[in-house]
């Protein structure tokens, strides 16, 4: 069993006591941890921007030198692209149309930044259009996502109705059972592959560490880093704990595609 861990958000506006605050000792266990990163934030947008005016101005990663040092200096930490400006007015971004210059664009800035290619996209809050997943093909990138994977999105690819009807199944499946877990596998549709996640925040986020621990596939789950509490690193700590009983080898995303 592969364990990830995915922590959103990481943007202009974070500082390095940030991730030390809540990251220190897991790195301490030689665990690594993703970041899922705004390449453009703007101050509109609802994550954590440290209280800056509400503009529509784009401050991109590679201005906060300080953060570009700290993660540079950290092996433990993985970068992947999570949107491009993150903007939610008129609905998510990358759920509606997207142009793949865009998803190549956010890309370009983190590789530029951070001087490592960057091949996951993370899409913000989960939710991703048919049109923002060519865009992220186009750009060359693999998806981590929530539990949607397989059938939020129809395109007429062999890969793709295959990974339909494997999906119905599996939900349709458990759904009978009373549970519907996250599939535990990495799924491949021709142009890109997808691997599914966990909220820390999931009422049966253990459940389904012992279900994927049971079927020997691969756990993701899902931090937010300027949204920690002590209860939630907690929980985190006992997800971990009981990887570790599992056997897990906790690994950076990347290497759930290798």
């Amino acid at each position: 069993m592969k364990f990830v861990i995915r922590d959103d958000d990481l943007n202009y506006f974070s500082k390095p006591a940030d991730i030390e605050r809540w990251y220190a000792d897991i790195f301490s266990k030689n665990i690594p941890v993703g970041f899922s990163t705004i390449p453009f934030v703007k101050p509109v947008s609802d994550v954590y921007t440290a209280g800056a005016v509400a503009e529509e101005k784009e401050y991109p990663i590679h201005e906060n030198e300080e953060l570009i040092a700290y993660v540079k200096g950290n092996p433990l930490i993985e970068i992947l692209q999570h949107g491009t400006t993150h903007e939610t007015s008129g609905g998510y971004e990358y759920a509606h149309d997207v142009p793949i210059d865009e998803a190549k664009r956010g890309r370009d800035e983190l590789e530029r930044a951070f001087g490592h290619p960057v091949s996951i996209f993370v899409p913000p809050h989960d939710w991703i259009g048919t049109s923002g997943v060519y865009a992220v093909e186009a750009a060359g990138m693999d998806i981590i996502r929530g539990r949607g994977a397989g059938l939020r999105n129809w395109i007429l690819r062999p890969r793709f109705i295959l990974n339909f009807f494997r999906m119905l199944v599996f939900k349709s499946w458990h759904f009978l059972c009373g549970n519907v877990p996250a599939y535990p596998y990495v799924l491949n549709f021709g142009a890109h592959k997808e691997a599914t996640s966990y909220r820390l925040e999931d009422p049966d986020v253990f459940d389904g560490l012992a279900y994927v621990h049971k079927k020997k596939g691969v756990f993701v789950v899902v931090t937010h880093l300027h949204f920690f509490t002590d209860e939630k690193k907690e929980q985190l700590m006992r997800l971990i704990r009981k990887g570790q009983e599992y056997g897990a080898e906790f690994v950076a995303p990347s290497k759930l595609f290798a």
